[in-house]
């Protein structure tokens, strides 16, 4: 087990059937197709999404969707490990995808007019994925003209424009939690993205209009987003309610079948699953901040002796799925800082590589 980018990377790979695959790839895109319809600015420079997919006997459920999605070259390097055929070439390609990615919506296609480009967040150093995002400033670095990794309290705004000490930034790749700008610690930043001097990625609008939990409310109305005629599976959004439109008693009496998340956390902080959650908690939670989503248990695993649950997070460039792992974790939500936890490879039937699943799950036509 290695940790190259601030996240372990398992060995064992986790197993998704290729109908799984296929509707998840297909349903992805129908429901990007669905976001942009409904909220255009989703396209506006949302860079790296993640699809966060619990399987089941039903069919893969979709519970969560990012847009500053970590974990990305530690997903690329479980898929390496994943990997029995062709590994480098693998990881060039999955890199390049990310690279043209971030190019469309960061970087610009001319390195000599990027100027100076930023990897935000606060409290740098305490950070899990700092190392990854070293690592993603080494893989843009060669395509731009300066790349650095800065701690949110080291930029300001002086003489028009937002800066690190003396020199201007023109572009940030922001992964800070304040996905909407609107804590007073990043009052310079918002204004020097609000006059447009400087570039921000994934932009506000695109979160609000993507990851702002409460979209799950009305994507989860038409909840069905892929079926296998063949088997009968489905790949659909779980079914998420507004916690105030019902009583707290009502809550609690099936409390076992939901899980009750913020409108905006991240990280599975704040989040409180029904069965083990009591009645004097429910009733401190703001109704009006809080979700209900229907519970989907996490299936599992054997790793190292010891049963693990998992879900699988595909990362994807709008609608265009480019790299997946398993979060193999303990605990009642997703955590990987317990040892033997980690991203793990997926298996997808024969396919001997990520890339190869991928490409089968789309060249054989819709569910």
């Amino acid at each position: 087990m290695t940790e190259p980018f601030g996240l372990a990377i398992l060995k064992e790979s986790v197993p998704v059937s290729p109908v799984a695959m296929r509707l998840i790839t297909f349903g992805i895109r129908a429901l990007w197709t669905r976001i942009i319809a409904a909220h255009p600015l989703a396209a506006s420079r949302p860079l790296l999404l993640s699809y966060d997919v619990h399987p089941s006997a039903e069919g893969p459920v979709l519970i969560e969707i990012n847009t500053n999605a970590g974990g990305v070259l530690t997903a690329i390097e479980a898929a390496r490990a994943g990997n029995d055929c062709c590994a480098d070439l693998e990881q060039n390609l999955l890199e390049a995808r990310l690279l043209a990615l971030f190019q469309r919506d960061l970087l610009g296609p001319d390195p000599e007019r990027t100027g100076v480009v930023a990897i935000v967040d606060d409290n740098l150093e305490s950070q899990t994925l700092l190392v990854e995002m070293r690592a993603l400033a080494q893989l843009i670095r060669p395509h731009a003209q300066d790349v650095r990794v800065v701690d949110a309290s080291d930029l300001a705004y002086r003489d028009g424009r937002l800066r690190h000490g003396e020199d201007a930034i023109d572009r940030v790749y922001w992964r800070s939690t304040d996905f909407l700008l609107v804590e007073p610690a990043h009052a310079d930043v918002r204004r020097a993205v609000n006059e447009g001097t400087t570039l921000l990625a994934p932009s506000p609008e695109a979160y609000e209009s993507i990851a702002d939990k409460r979209r799950f409310v009305e994507w989860s109305e038409h909840a069905e987003l892929s079926r296998d005629e063949e088997s009968g599976l489905s790949f659909r959004i779980a079914e998420t309610l507004r916690m105030a439109d019902r009583a707290t008693a009502d809550w609690y009496a099936d409390r076992r079948d939901w899980v009750f998340k913020p409108v905006s956390g991240y990280a599975s902080r704040g989040v409180y699953v029904g069965k083990s959650v009591s009645r004097r908690k429910l009733d401190e939670l703001p109704a009006t901040s809080y979700l209900a989503q229907r519970y989907t248990p996490h299936p599992v695993i054997d790793h190292e002796g010891r049963e693990w649950k998992y879900d699988v997070r595909f990362f994807a460039d709008r609608e265009l799925v480019i790299g997946a792992a398993a979060r193999v974790f303990h605990g009642q939500v997703v955590g990987l800082r317990e040892s033997g936890s980690g991203f793990a490879p997926i298996r997808v039937g024969n396919a001997c590589c990520l890339l190869g699943a991928l490409a089968l799950a789309t060249c054989r036509g819709g569910p």
